[in-house]
């Protein structure tokens, strides 16, 4: 009977040993550094002279009353809004266009070239943008050559032009995300649809949005949520390309965290800051899932 038994519970407790090294990677790598950063979130002198001074909620109210912080966020929501408006309508026209029936090789290339900034990293893409434009860069020659006349713009130290181009950049980007969804709907959709709206008489441009667009719709959503949150937490492309300036201009909340951590060294507000991120990413993420729910 004790044998059953024991073998009963090793055969509860087997699937647990399979999970047991994820479980454990899991707290080793983000439940216990988010519980550091939590605890760092009430003390100072984290990294001066080993001695924490916890100071309860200063550091919140230093981050919240930061006149910083109101410019920072603008930047943040105007970013991410344009440039998940942008992926979106990017990643439909270029998905549509891969939907259509054409020479297989002329369609392969073509599925290249879009995805080709997919692959590049973030460093590579910062480096590329940097160098196409610097005031003596391929933008600025190009543009010469169409006006006549010799052209130095300088696109990354001029606070307005920076916003533009890094929300260009990010949307040449982050486009091939979205295009590779919305493929994937389009290939869902019968073809005998459009077949049957040719016969009745409708245009191309009519099909698009009686029938293309609200057959998207549940992917759409779902992919534009997702690239709002990966927008606003997004690190790499802004602090290579533009470090967060000029004069703060492009500066949101990921680039913010690391400029308080490793350059000011100022880890407790810097923390206090990530846990308000994270705060606002958990909420990011309980509601893609209630949309994600209501969708299905």
């Amino acid at each position: 009977m004790q044998i059953k038994k024991n073998h009963k519970l090793l055969k509860k407790m087997t699937p647990l040993f399979f999970l047991a090294p994820s479980i454990i990677l899991l707290v080793a790598v983000i439940l216990y550094p988010v519980l550091k950063v939590f605890q760092y979130s009430f003390v100072e002198n984290i990294m001066h002279d080993g001695n924490y001074k916890y100071v309860g909620f200063e550091n919140y109210i230093a981050v919240l009353t930061d006149e910083r912080l109101l410019k920072m966020v603008g930047f943040t929501l105007l970013f991410t809004t344009v440039s998940v408006i942008l992926h979106i309508v990017i990643g439909v026209l270029f998905a549509v266009l891969l939907n259509q029936k054409i020479n297989p090789k002329v369609l392969a290339f073509f599925r290249i070239i879009y995805i080709m900034p997919w692959l590049f990293t973030a460093a590579v893409v910062g480096v590329i943008w940097q160098l196409l434009l610097n005031p003596q860069g391929f933008v600025n020659a190009v543009i010469g050559q169409f006006i006549g006349e010799n052209v130095i713009i300088d696109w990354l130290g001029n606070p307005t032009l920076a916003i533009i181009a890094i929300i260009i950049i990010n949307a040449w980007r982050g486009y091939p995300t979205c295009m590779i969804s919305f493929l994937a709907g389009l290939q869902n959709i019968p073809e005998s649809i459009y077949e049957a709206a040719s016969m009745d008489g409708a245009s191309t441009l009519r099909q698009f949005f009686s029938m293309t667009l609200p057959s998207l719709k549940t992917v759409i959503v779902s992919v534009g949520v997702l690239d709002a949150i990966w927008t606003v937490n997004l690190f790499p492309l802004i602090w290579l390309t533009t470090g967060g300036g000029p004069f703060g201009s492009t500066e949101t909340l990921a680039t913010f965290i690391y400029r308080l951590s490793f350059v000011e060294f100022e880890f407790g507000y810097a923390s206090a800051l990530a846990v308000i991120g994270f705060i606002l990413s958990m909420i990011g993420v309980v509601f893609y899932s209630k949309v994600q729910k209501n969708l299905d």
